[in-house]
């Protein structure tokens, strides 16, 4: 992951329930990204801690329970956006993979959210400028070589 648990702990105003929550969607994100992709062969063992995190973990999570009605709005449309994302991904114009490359990472809005929750909102634009610096540390152009990589590796798969 992006973020270490010492910065999320600062983050979440030391709230490890809230650090907790993060970890847990973050870690979901990337794993269903791989599924998805298929850059990244999950073995049974990740695909099984997904699960368990999905189906166990983040229900029972109480930073995730005591702000559902808030987290979980953003949660989906941070689902939607990378859907959305993958889709212009894949139709391949500049425009659309411009778009796609911010539209990806909606995910990083519930750090921003669950910071406004731990430390209001001047706390939350300080820390979700943060994680929009370190989730895109990358690059566009480090973003556009990984993406030309896995259309190549899932046109040999294909074939």
């Amino acid at each position: 992951m992006y973020f270490d648990d010492e910065q999320l702990l600062r983050w979440m105003k030391g709230d490890s329930s809230a650090v907790e929550f993060i970890e847990i969607v973050c870690d979901v994100a990337h794993k269903w990204d791989d599924l998805i992709d298929r850059d990244k062969e999950l073995d049974d063992a990740s695909i099984n801690k997904l699960f368990f995190d999905l189906l166990i973990r983040l229900p029972r999570n109480t930073f995730y329970r005591k702000n559902f009605e808030h987290l979980n709005s953003v949660l989906m449309n941070s689902i939607s956006n990378w859907q959305i994302a993958t889709e212009m991904e894949r139709e391949g114009d500049d425009y659309r993979t411009s778009i796609a490359f911010i539209l990806r990472s909606s995910y990083v809005d519930l750090i921003t959210q669950a910071s406004l929750i731990t430390g209001g909102n001047k706390w939350a634009c300080a820390v979700g400028k943060q994680a929009r610096e370190i989730t895109h540390s990358e690059t566009y152009s480090g973003y556009l070589k990984n993406l030309t990589k896995e259309s190549q590796d899932r046109a040999k798969r294909q074939s």
